[in-house]
């Protein structure tokens, strides 16, 4: 999968992250499309982003699985994968994270999302469908307000972008 960006810290005007000791994590994301050509975004109140569906891949996930899993849980939504958008690298927190993203169109119904606790401190909502162009531009006016979200928020938007371009193509 082409690798689109990498971020750290320096990207956001603070020190950089000490790389030789991070625990390893990767996630799958996807810009998820419904039958009007509309795609899920995310509101978090905490930090005042937003987000596209996905997360963490789980002992035993491959990244498919685990997006098949997310897309579920955080958009309520069975989906068909139906292309890769990129992966995104990202040194933080003590972590270093791969990100890899999909194309997908939903299967079936939309349904409520199931967060988990802890997205429900953060302030998950339920996803709005809007057209692509609108999801481009509500990334580029967040102003998250710490750090991690400053990570989430670049990282997606940039799917976002990226994504668009493809659907352009369709």
């Amino acid at each position: 999968m082409k690798l689109l960006k990498t971020i750290s810290n320096k990207d956001f005007g603070t020190e950089g992250v000490d790389e030789s000791n991070l625990r390893f994590r990767e996630a799958a994301r996807a810009v998820i499309i419904d039958r009007n050509n509309n795609v899920a975004i995310i509101s978090v109140t905490n930090g005042s982003y937003h987000k596209i569906p996905g997360g963490g891949i789980e002992q035993g996930e491959d990244a498919k699985l685990a997006l098949m899993r997310e897309a579920k849980e955080e958009a309520g939504v069975d989906i068909e994968i139906i292309g890769e958008v990129g992966s995104i690298l990202e040194f933080r927190d003590g972590l270093k994270q791969y990100s890899y993203c999909y194309l997908a169109n939903v299967v079936g119904k939309i349904n409520q999302p199931e967060f988990t606790k802890s997205e429900q401190r953060d302030g998950f909502s339920a996803p709005e469908w809007l057209p692509i162009a609108e999801a481009v531009d509500i990334f580029s006016n967040d102003k998250p307000t710490f750090l991690r979200a400053q990570f989430m928020s670049l990282r997606d938007g940039t799917f976002i972008k990226e994504a668009s371009k493809l659907l352009e193509k369709f």
